[in-house]
């Protein structure tokens, strides 16, 4: 059973913002590898056999996408830009 983009946030409400990087890069990673096996025309894979599919699957993480990017604009506008936190680059920590 898949999860609702809303259900998704949801489940992430309380993650710092690096946590949500993560999720994000994790998100990329998936939808690219479906992008090059879809482009390269390879439906070959057992994945095709199970419901629901990776074309399915590829909508959805482009739902959560869509949805863990607004939040991440909100909490970076909100803790970096109007609060006192820094995106430390030398660490990739969060400074508070």
């Amino acid at each position: 059973m898949m999860t609702s983009p809303s259900s998704f946030i949801e489940e992430l409400k309380d993650a710092d913002f690096f946590e949500l990087v993560c999720q994000r890069d994790q998100l990329l990673r998936n939808i690219k590898r479906f992008e090059k096996k879809e482009m390269a025309g390879d439906r070959s894979g057992k994945e095709w056999k199970i419901k629901p599919g990776p074309d399915v699957m590829y909508q959805v993480n482009l739902e959560y996408l869509s949805a863990l990017c607004n939040m991440m604009k909100g909490k970076y506008n909100l803790e970096y830009v109007w609060g006192n936190k820094t995106l430390d680059q030398s660490t990739g920590k969060v400074e508070q």
